[in-house]
């Protein structure tokens, strides 16, 4: 920690902190882990949909004289004595404060002193899930800097695997990604892409609102139809808020999905999150009657090319640990779950 460095901390409401969206945006594009879920775009879709109490929201600001360097977006849980980032594990990959790499330390040890200065925090507990292994937090906690403050619980929750471009050593385009395949995956990528171009299936890029409109009934219901577990997820609720959050992307031409259809019959879908020059791989989906050709797995290839194509760094499948994903390149990074109780 850097003595010499000044941490001035603001509590906004939800309603207030809409006011500083352009510095919102701008730390988040800065910061050290840029990323959809911490964008105000998916936390609005998530807090009109599930949050009732505007008042559970505390938004805290972290200034180094007149410039942003951090923001904690918290939600309190009175009932269970618990302060956590806002959003749920269910939706959200990550779940951290947002901060500038230089002034990580001072901003975590400002946020947790300003939680144990509030009168109603006594028995409390700093709930943090889906925090990237990469996180400051993480690396603070392990390194003892948080000793005088905080016990900390730490259990492994989750991966998030990441095809990066850079850390692949791949510098041109498609024919050099799969040149840096191991031979066996190589062979399969284009067995399966021949089988699958060899039908008449049409592809089809959809980003704006109209064709959103169209889309989405026929994505829900190859969505719940693909696993009996995803009709429990998708929950009337849980289609509010993709609809918000996907139309809201949209307007910012941050969405792409990757469509495929036979005749007028959506037989697969990606559902992609363009953000700092990264494919975030939100959701997807695909036809059981159409498994011979490999067209879930097809679509995310197809999902991977373009992104390698546009030149862009990254490809991140998001959580779980699929083995198509490790095949197509990608490399774990681990999440964590981390309970502080102050002392």
């Amino acid at each position: 920690m850097n003595p010499s460095v000044k941490i001035n901390c603001i509590e906004l409401t939800w309603v207030e902190s809409k006011e500083k969206l352009a510095e919102w945006e701008n730390l988040l594009i800065e910061s050290d882990f840029p990323h959809p879920f911490s964008s105000f775009t998916f936390y609005n879709a998530w807090v009109e949909t599930f949050v009732d109490d505007l008042t559970q929201i505390k938004m805290l600001f972290f200034y180094n004289e007149n410039n942003l360097v951090g923001l904690a977006p918290i939600l309190i849980d009175h009932i269970n004595k618990n302060v956590s980032i806002l959003g749920d594990k269910d939706l959200f990959d990550y779940r951290d404060i947002i901060y500038i790499s230089e002034f990580a330390e001072e901003i975590y040890i400002e946020f947790l002193s300003y939680m144990k200065l509030q009168p109603w925090f006594e028995g409390f507990t700093i709930f943090m899930q889906s925090i990237p292994e990469s996180s400051e937090l993480f690396n603070m906690i392990n390194n003892n800097k948080l000793n005088s403050f905080i016990d900390a619980e730490i259990k492994e929750e989750d991966v998030t695997p990441i095809y990066d471009k850079a850390g692949m050593g791949v510098k041109g385009g498609w024919d050099d990604y799969l040149l840096a395949l191991k031979k066996k995956q190589r062979h399969e990528i284009r067995r399966k892409l021949r089988k699958f171009e060899s039908q008449d299936f049409q592809f089809k890029t959809i980003n704006k609102n109209d064709d959103l409109s169209e889309f989405l009934p026929d994505f829900y219901e190859l969505f719940i139809n693909s696993r009996e577990d995803k009709k429990e997820f998708l929950t009337e609720e849980r289609k509010t808020f993709f609809n918000k959050m996907l139309f809201a992307f949209a307007e910012k031409n941050e969405l792409k999905i990757l469509s495929y259809y036979d005749g007028n019959t959506l037989i697969s879908a990606c559902i992609v999150i363009e953000y700092a020059s990264i494919y975030f791989l939100y959701n997807s989906a695909y036809s059981l009657d159409y498994n011979s050709y490999s067209v879930g797995l097809v679509s995310k290839i197809i999902a991977l090319k373009e992104s390698i194509e546009s030149n862009l760094d990254a490809f991140n499948f998001l959580r779980g640990n699929e083995r198509y994903k490790y095949e197509l390149g990608g490399e774990d990074l681990k999440l964590y779950e981390i309970k502080l109780l102050l002392n």
